[in-house]
């Protein structure tokens, strides 16, 4: 090792450890939930418009992740975007690490314009995972899929594929959870919040960027609150 970078590396070597002593780590569990009901057997399901729906497939995407306290940005994280699967039950947890005290957090739900337009990436970005439209150069930021007694279609099937970063159908959305101290924090979703607002008779498919695929993202994130105790 050249001598520069030895002496570079002794001298900043206990500022980086003392920093990750300082860290703290914070851990989010999402909840999907269906008028209060969890999930059982990898299904959501319940009783909505009159009408009995069944959720068996619930992917999204959560990122950018910045803390603050008494209104002040105090840090933030990294790690880039998560993909969370509500079938793989390890997904559903994000582990965080930050170097202060906080009392509210900040993510997105969906990708940025920025990584949409970069292409298709790795790990939770990777194209296998079956959130990237190819031909349409950009990530589906929510996949929500399921059978409604409503459904005119097929099997009573609906397809809700959520996505688009160009205006005017952007579908990337802003969350915020307020008055936390927790370490470890629950955080449920409340679908019916979701589908309350949705007549399944008339609309059973979204499958590329478009206002009601907008209108969409912005319902699923109100769905977003934290665990009442």
């Amino acid at each position: 090792m050249p001598k520069s970078l030895l002496y570079a590396w002794l001298i900043f070597t206990p500022f980086i450890l003392n920093a990750q002593k300082d860290m703290t780590g914070i851990t989010l569990h999402f909840n999907p939930i269906l008028n209060g009901k969890p999930i059982q057997d990898g299904i959501l399901t319940g009783h909505i418009n009159d009408d009995s729906i069944a959720i068996h497939t619930l992917r999204f995407y959560l990122g950018n992740f910045v803390f603050y306290k008494n209104g002040k940005e105090v840090g933030q994280d990294a790690s880039g975007y998560h993909l969370l699967d509500m079938e793989d039950a390890n997904t559903m947890t994000i582990s965080l690490l930050i170097a202060a005290d906080y009392d509210a957090i900040r993510f997105t739900l969906g990708t940025d314009s920025l990584t949409n337009a970069s292409g298709a990436m790795g790990g939770d970005l990777d194209p296998t995972k079956g959130m990237y439209w190819a031909w349409n150069s950009g990530y589906i930021n929510a996949k929500i899929e399921g059978y409604a007694k409503k459904c005119p279609t097929r099997n009573h099937q609906f397809e809700f594929h959520i996505g688009g970063y160009m205006p005017p159908f952007q579908t990337v959305q802003q969350v915020e959870l307020q008055g936390i101290a927790k370490q470890e924090i629950r955080v449920d979703m409340e679908l019916s919040a979701f589908f309350e607002q949705i007549d399944l008779g008339v609309t059973h498919g979204v499958m590329s960027p478009s206002a009601t695929a907008s209108e969409m993202a912005k319902l699923l994130a109100k769905t977003f609150r934290l665990h009442e105790q």
